[in-house]
């Protein structure tokens, strides 16, 4: 039990976080209470709309109650600094579409911060987040509206209109300008990429095991026919050159747009003028302003995937790219109309500057950042992962088709360890791809035999581990013998990377290592099929011819 904290909002916020409210209610003399959670089990703050009863002041209000994360040490990006950012630099958009701060944050012990803001709608009861819109115009179940009230009516015009409106409201009444910062040059791809996911492939990043497992400069999509530019080699700047091509289009941005961070007045009737946006944890004074027309897109089609076929999911990517081409037949109306709107919304604002071929292409590139964003997420069911690393893949192919002034990454020169020793620290790389299906078959057999748990952790565990630094190139050649020798593996080949995959010469067509992480150089059998690197998990990738 927490003082002066109602169990379930304690229950839903955390001991951490309830324990950290109860002293600061008890030392103001107030009492707080649930209303609702206006969360949808996709974020990783909690947020309510809870009552405050002050018996100090001898008044009582319904506040939104936020728990977000801190951004490590520095105290002026937690979102409280940034709300007041955002207010203090739009003062009248603030006040008709922002959340006011109430008192000052609570740290909480974990890293966390308690906070409360009111909305600018004064009026909870008459406002829902734009999912419920969403829901209600597909007839879904899954999202609570408010208890004791009318419920929302929504149709694809209404929910369209709302999504164009609060769009445009962004872009039109908060940025009001795309606006270029004439004293930096211009960016790489890579560089402009990063203003969406910087931090994201460090190590403990949402997406640095997924650049692990999708290394190389292509990618095959088997539903496209054809390789593809890896959005993953794009975005760490492997695969175009360090050429200064974009001065991305800036301005103020929410940051992370989507439909449960927009309330929209619903009673007594619909209005889509009448929006609230309830988190500006990420708001940037300078942001990539087409980085949220394109994050509000990708959030509704996540939230809806599971209503498409194969063969609509695949006309959606044409759509996103093309808004006005021929696919949209075999598409849902409703959806065709949101993502037209959207575009729509976004070309009447910046037609009249003159700058939109230069918002088109920084379009596709937050397209790319923004579905990898997607990937990275916890929340995005696995059949769905695929579906947005092709999108990213495809946005990468759209702009190297129509930018090739961007040209490709040079090949880097040789660097780092000597050549003997490079050998050795790559080489239980090659062998494990070349041995893969045998080591696989000792890890069962071991498993089978029971032998799968020791000092060190399970088999299969220690195996995909193994695979994982494989992908990242890292040198765990003493762990890989020894685990080969645990297992009873094929023995570990020390010639190997020397001449040909097992110490022979490869005398006429050759073949290399297509992920560029070790020696590995074999040839391949008179009629038979190329050689294979086997260490992606999803699909084996053949190997590269040696041009040499």
């Amino acid at each position: 039990m927490y003082d002066n904290v109602d169990p379930a909002l304690a229950d839903g916020i955390g001991p951490a976080a309830a324990q950290a409210l109860s002293e600061f209610a008890v030392m103001h003399q107030c009492h707080y209470e649930l209303v609702r959670w206006l969360v949808n089990g996709r974020s990783r703050a909690p947020v309510a709309v809870v009552k405050e009863i002050d018996r100090y002041e001898e008044k009582a209000a319904k506040l939104i109650l936020k728990v977000p994360m801190g951004d490590g040490e520095d105290l002026r990006r937690i979102e409280f600094a940034r709300h007041r950012a955002a207010v203090k630099e739009s003062p009248a958009f603030a006040g008709r579409h922002l959340s006011t701060t109430v008192h000052t944050p609570i740290r909480v012990g974990d890293g966390s911060w308690i906070t409360f803001q009111k909305v600018a709608g004064r009026t909870f009861e008459d406002t829902e987040v734009l999912t419920v819109l969403l829901y209600r115009m597909l007839d879904r179940p899954g999202i609570a509206e408010q208890p004791g009230v009318e419920p929302v009516r929504s149709d694809s015009a209404t929910f369209t209109a709302a999504c164009g409106q609060v769009v445009a409201g962004v872009l039109g009444d908060w940025a009001v300008h795309p606006d270029m910062d004439e004293k930096q040059p211009p960016l790489t791809v890579a560089a402009f990429l990063d203003l969406h996911l910087a931090g994201q492939f460090a190590p403990g990043g949402r997406l640095h095991p997924y650049a692990l497992l999708h290394q190389g400069d292509r990618t095959h999509s088997e539903p496209d026919g054809r390789d593809l530019p890896n959005p993953f080699a794009v975005a760490q700047g492997r695969y175009f050159s360090d050429t200064g091509l974009i001065r991305p289009l800036l301005g103020k941005t929410h940051g992370d747009l989507h439909t449960d961070n927009a309330l929209i007045r619903v009673r007594p009737t619909i209005d889509t003028s009448g929006y609230y946006l309830i988190d500006n944890a990420l708001y940037e004074s300078r942001g990539p302003l087409t980085r949220d027309p394109v994050h509000l897109l990708l959030y509704i089609i996540a939230r809806t995937m599971d209503e498409l076929s194969a063969s609509q999911q695949n006309a959606l990517i044409d759509l996103l790219l093309s808004p006005h081409g021929n696919q949209s037949h075999r598409l849902p109306g409703w959806l065709v109309d949101v993502v037209r709107e959207v575009d729509s919304a976004c070309h009447s604002w910046v037609e009249h500057s003159g700058l939109a071929p230069e918002w088109r292409a920084q379009t596709v590139l937050s397209l790319l950042a923004c579905a990898l964003m997607f990937v990275g997420r916890t929340s995005i069911r696995e059949e769905d992962r695929a579906w947005f690393l092709r999108l990213a893949a495809r946005a990468a192919e759209r702009f190297e088709l129509t930018h090739p002034e961007a040209g490709r990454a040079a090949t880097p020169a040789a660097a780092g360890p000597a050549p003997d020793e490079a050998t050795r620290r790559t080489a239980w790389i090659g062998r494990m791809c070349r041995d893969l299906p045998e080591i696989t078959g000792a890890v069962a057999r071991a498993v089978a035999q029971e032998a799968g748990e020791d000092a060190g952790g399970s088999l299969p565990g220690r195996f995909d581990d193994l695979r994982t630094a494989a992908l990242g190139g890292l040198d765990r050649d003493a762990d890989y013998r020894e685990f080969i020798r645990q297992i009873g593996g094929p023995d570990p080949d020390t010639r190997f990377g020397t001449e040909g995959s097992d110490g022979r010469p490869v005398e006429d067509e050759a073949y290399v290592c297509p992920l560029s992480l070790c020696d590995r150089r074999e040839g391949r059998e008179p009629g038979g099929p190329v050689p294979v690197c086997r260490l992606p998990r999803s699909r084996p990738q053949r190997l590269d011819a040696d041009p040499r």
